[in-house]
């Protein structure tokens, strides 16, 4: 019976072995066209804040879907009404709610009444239905909102309730839209504990993907996928869209409504564009023997979230963008396109195959190991050669492999270092097990899901997770008022040293400090004050 199963698990070995060796060389290939193209180069990425502020001042429409979202709608939308260095009455936000969800109503009706460019939208039905349908209701009320006033937007953007966005982006999407019909910036986790390994998977997850295979696609004519949030259109382009679709700007019962309509604009010929761009930014930071120093860093323009650091929530949510990207995409729009298209969409939809892989790997792996300590146990004389021998072509194509796995967790490393620092980079690789655990469950629950959504015909629903502001990236976001004097060249480091030890003496407030001394002008502190509170410049200059 022992050898049986030796030979069972030599012969799965085989077709699992040559799998992953595919898929590896298959990430090796975007690997080495990263480097290829020296995307790694700061210079790739870098732009000024001159040439953000001098963006035309385009009007943007921001869309927010929201379902049992009371908890973190309102501080959603304070703080990026607060931090978004945009110019107020040229941008508006329209918040979707259901009727059978009055908190969230609440929290969106009270930011509504102290700002006026908040705008509540109540989907005609109760929820939850489909994210796409609740964008539906918003797209609706934006058309109405433009027709009431007769001023048309020329941007428009889709945003999560627990988004914090980056001050700049608007700016970024004026400075690029109309050239482009469609512009997305890259998502990132917020900071997160070494402890946090179920939403840590995130930071790994998206680090690599909006460093790297984001990049590569768009230089090489592939698909863009919209991430659903940080990712804005041109009015024209959407309206095209819509006209498409009867009026509804997304298939009502789609569940991942973003990457469908990123697949349609590509297939559609309109110009997409991948916006991974970082600002320079003068930080205050503690020195060495508590004195304070000025540094530069380099900042990405990048919408940050928390994601779900529970297993079941982490399942769910994945859940529904493999159904989504990987089934339903595939049975509505199935392989169109150009030779780049197609690749960009095989490495969407292989998670089925290389999850099967993944599978079948952990089963023999599992199944060695119990061998060996069952062996051990006994006294027995059964070790890995009874199923893989020494210098087989098995043995070297596993070897083969294992090199590949270490590379690909030194990619990783590098990528999550690059935004984290050396410990979440540490972290990264025993994280590659639990994101491989995670997205196993996944793929189970999502084709379980599917094959009962097709026998039964019940529609798709909105598989919801719970949602948290992240207050760590909320905080990094905003910037401090001698950061913004010092980079507006206001202020040097010297009198900003000089004016934080008066104010650590006296407990007066930096900016009465600063003006009693004469280091600033009254007009140069408005602007900066301005500036961290989102308002346009009163001396009409751009913040």
């Amino acid at each position: 019976m022992s050898d049986a199963l030796d030979i069972a698990a030599r012969t799965v070995a085989w077709p699992v072995a040559a799998g992953i060796l595919a898929n590896a060389l298959d990430e090796l290939f975007m690997d080495v066209s990263y480097f290829a193209r020296r995307f790694q180069m700061r210079q790739r990425r870098a732009i000024q804040q001159e040439e953000l502020d001098a963006a035309p001042r385009r009007r943007v429409a921001i869309m927010v879907p929201a379902w049992h979202e009371a908890a973190v709608i309102a501080p959603m939308l304070e703080h990026n009404l607060k931090t978004l260095d945009y110019f107020p009455r040229s941008f508006d936000v329209f918040c979707g709610t259901y009727p059978n969800d009055p908190l969230t109503q609440q929290q969106v009706d009270q930011v509504a009444r102290r700002h006026p460019n908040v705008h509540k939208v109540v989907v005609q039905h109760d929820g939850p239905t489909c994210k796409a349908d609740c964008l539906n209701a918003v797209y609706r009320a934006i058309g109405e909102e433009e027709e009431k006033h007769q001023r048309p937007y020329e941007i428009v953007l889709i945003h999560d309730a627990e988004d914090v966005i980056h001050p700049l982006s608007l700016k970024v999407y004026s400075l690029l839209i109309p050239a482009y019909d469609f512009v997305q910036t890259p998502v990132f986790s917020a900071p997160l504990r070494l402890r946090d390994w179920v939403a840590g998977t995130y930071i790994d997850e998206f680090a690599e993907h909006h460093l790297k295979d984001m990049r590569v696609r768009e230089e090489m004519g592939g698909l863009l996928p919209a991430a659903g949030v940080g990712c804005a259109f041109s009015r024209s382009a959407l309206s095209e869209q819509a006209a498409l679709q009867r009026g509804d700007l997304f298939p009502a019962d789609s569940l991942t409504e973003d990457y469908e309509i990123g697949l349609q604009l590509r297939l559609a010929h309109k110009k997409a564009h991948f916006a991974c761009l970082t600002v320079a930014r003068t930080r205050l930071r503690q020195g060495r023997f508590g004195r304070p120093r000025m540094v530069v860093e380099e900042e990405y323009i990048a919408t940050r979230e928390l994601f779900p650091n529970r297993f079941r929530a982490s399942v769910r949510q994945r859940s529904r963008w493999i159904t989504g990207i990987t089934l339903q995409s595939w049975e509505k729009l199935g392989w169109k396109g150009s030779g780049s298209v197609l690749y960009s969409l095989w490495r969407d939809r292989k998670t089925l195959l290389t999850n099967l892989l993944l599978l079948l790997a952990y089963t023999l792996f599992i199944y060695m190991g119990g061998r060996a300590v069952a062996a051990w146990l006994t006294g027995s004389a059964w070790g890995f050669h009874d199923v893989v021998r020494p210098h087989s072509a098995l043995w070297w194509l596993m070897l083969i492999n294992t090199g590949f796995l270490l590379w690909r967790a030194v990619m990783k490393m590098h990528f999550v270092g690059r935004l984290y620092g050396p410990w979440q980079a540490l972290a990264a690789v025993p994280r590659l097990v639990v994101g491989n655990i995670v997205s196993l469950a996944a793929t189970a629950k999502a084709v379980t899901g599917w094959i009962r959504h097709i026998a039964t015909g019940q529609p798709l629903r909105w598989l919801k997770t719970a949602h948290a502001l992240p207050a760590a990236a909320a905080a990094a976001g905003h910037r401090r008022l001698g950061e913004v004097l010092m980079a507006r060249g206001a202020l040097d480091a010297r009198e900003l040293q000089s004016a934080l030890s008066q104010q650590t003496q006296t407990g007066e407030r930096l900016g009465e400090i600063l003006l009693r001394k004469r280091v600033v002008s009254a007009s140069a502190l408005a602007e900066a004050l301005n500036a961290l509170l989102g308002e346009a410049p009163r001396t009409g200059v751009a913040a």
